[in-house]
Order: C-alpha cells, then sequence, then structure tokens
C-alpha cells in the first residue's frame, strides 16, 4: 500500500512538472513576441511637388524634406545634386536663405523634418527641347556612407512661342514716291524656346494703296534665328503730298504665347518730278495770265 501511494505521489509531482514547464515555455514566447526590434536606422526624403513645369529659361526649385530616424544621436549627411548635361544645379537652404550648403546635421529625436531647397537650371541659351528633365537629389551618411536615400525631381520644359518684327533701320519712317514702289527691309527674330512653322504678313493701309511682302511668308523659323523680309509701298500716282499711317501685322503657328508685334510705319509721300514742273508751269502760266490782264486794263 505504501507503495502504491509512493507511485501515486511521483506520477503527481512528474504531473506539475510537466504542466509547469509548459507554462514557463509559453510566458517565454509571450515575452518573446511582446518585445518590439530595435527601429531600423533610416533617412527619408520626400517633397510635395516632384513634377515642376517651366520654359527653358525658369528657374526650377524643389522643396526637400528630410527625416533621420532610428538612431540615438544627430549625424552629419552630405547632400548631393545631380541634373543632365550642361544644367546648373545647387542646393540652398531655402527661397530667401540663398547660401548654398552640401551638408545637414539631423536629430533623431526632432519633431520636425528639415527642409532644403534643390535649384536647377536649363541651358536655355542651348534652346533645350521640350520635355521631361530628371534631376536626382541625394542624402548620405558623411562618415560611413549609411544610412542613404535618393529623390528623383523632374523639370518640365514646356514650349514658349514667341518673333518679334522691327525694321533694318530701327526706324519707323520711309519715304515714297506717288506711282512708284519704295522698299523697307524688316528683320523677323524667334525670341522663343521652339521652332515657329509659318510666320504670315498682313498690313493696313490708305485706300488705293499696295504692301506686298517678299517672301509672302517664313515657312519656318528656328529659336533664335532671323530672317530678312522686303516690303514693298507704293501709293497711287494721284496721292497728294504728305505723311501717311501704315500698320504692318504679323501672325505665326503655333499662335505666339505672348502679343503680336506689329510695326505702324509713317510713309512721307512726294511727287514725281514731271508733275513738279507740270505745277510750275501752270503757276507761270496763271502769273503770266494775271500779268496780260492788269495790263491790258491799264491801258484802257
Amino acid at each position: 500500500m505504501n507503495k502504491s501511494k509512493l507511485a501515486c505521489l511521483i506520477a503527481c509531482l512528474a504531473l506539475c512538472l510537466t504542466i509547469f514547464s509548459v507554462l514557463m515555455s509559453q510566458v517565454a514566447m509571450a515575452q518573446g513576441e511582446g518585445e518590439s526590434p530595435p527601429p531600423e536606422e533610416k533617412i527619408e526624403l520626400g517633397t510635395k511637388y516632384p513634377v515642376l513645369s517651366g520654359p527653358s529659361d525658369t528657374t526650377f526649385q524643389f522643396e526637400v524634406e528630410l527625416t533621420y530616424t532610428g538612431g540615438d544621436e544627430k549625424r552629419d549627411f552630405d547632400l548631393r545634386v545631380r541634373g543632365p548635361s550642361g544644367w546648373a544645379t545647387l542646393i540652398q537652404q531655402s527661397t530667401y536663405e540663398t547660401k548654398q550648403i552640401s551638408s545637414i546635421r539631423l536629430d533623431p529625436l526632432g519633431y520636425t523634418a528639415e527642409t532644403v531647397l534643390v535649384v536647377a537650371q536649363a541651358p536655355y541659351w542651348l534652346y533645350p527641347q521640350p520635355g521631361d528633365y530628371t534631376i536626382t537629389f541625394e542624402a548620405v551618411e558623411a562618415k560611413t556612407g549609411l544610412p542613404k536615400n535618393s529623390l528623383e525631381l523632374t523639370a518640365k520644359i514646356t514650349a514658349r512661342y514667341g518673333f518679334s518684327a522691327a525694321t533694318k533701320s530701327g526706324q519707323l519712317n520711309t519715304k515714297a514716291t506717288a506711282g512708284k514702289e519704295s522698299y523697307l527691309p524688316i528683320v523677323i527674330t524667334n525670341s522663343g524656346t521652339a521652332t515657329l512653322d509659318k510666320i504670315t504678313f498682313s498690313s493696313t493701309k490708305p485706300e488705293g494703296w499696295s504692301i506686298t511682302f517678299k517672301p509672302e511668308k517664313i515657312e519656318a523659323l528656328a529659336p533664335g534665328a532671323e530672317q530678312e523680309v522686303e516690303v514693298a509701298v507704293k501709293p497711287p500716282s494721284n496721292t497728294i503730298a504728305g505723311d501717311y499711317m501704315t500698320t504692318l501685322s504679323f501672325a505665326s503657328e503655333p499662335k505666339s504665347s505672348s502679343e503680336l508685334p506689329k510695326l505702324d510705319i509713317r510713309v512721307t509721300v512726294t511727287t514725281p518730278v514731271k508733275w513738279g514742273w507740270i505745277g510750275v508751269g501752270i503757276i507761270v502760266a496763271v502769273i503770266a495770265g494775271l500779268v496780260v490782264t492788269f495790263t491790258r486794263l491799264g491801258r484802257r
């Protein structure tokens, strides 16, 4: 009987030990699951406006936020920016603080992100084609190179169409003889950033006048290019000598992004020499007639 009780006691103890062991392992597992791993050390980059657009002479300015987390002390990060070939790029503190910077110190315990300004400008004097251009901004831990991150920004160059017109001499007046053509050279210049497919001409003039252009239109004009146009002005033969106003107007395809140019030209008309002599003859005849008339009246 005593042996039976002893065996029962040993079995109970073994069962208790087994239950205790299972409970402890479950507690250990629960504790292990409750522990979170240490936060990953990283730097995050972001911007509210990753794509900016404008003509080729635009200065593109991107505000970039930097956030450093996971560390236990402040760290310095080198800042770098790369643009397409020929582009000017730099990093500055802000729109108002134009001082250029190449590194920044970030605090992992900071409550707000740090902001820098990435500036990029295309070589507009080379008339870059309209399209998307990538600007890459990068932040790298200064000592070890980690953590690091990069952000791609896009500068979208749009076409700007425009041209100017001016007389070759720079003056807005010319002379013409009644009944004869006189010529006024003008220069058309493409002041935009894209090719103009067609430039046409028109005029406002006194009744009976003729104004023609040679060539009649410009088929294509590249950015920065210029072309001379000859304007022929012909007043009617019976035009009275004096000053007259004419207006030369211009249009283009695609349509100009700015106001279309126009030239108000003052034309000084003179009469042909033969009409001058005829006029002198008429005056002489009238005077002679008056002299004869007064002479006869005097004899009476």
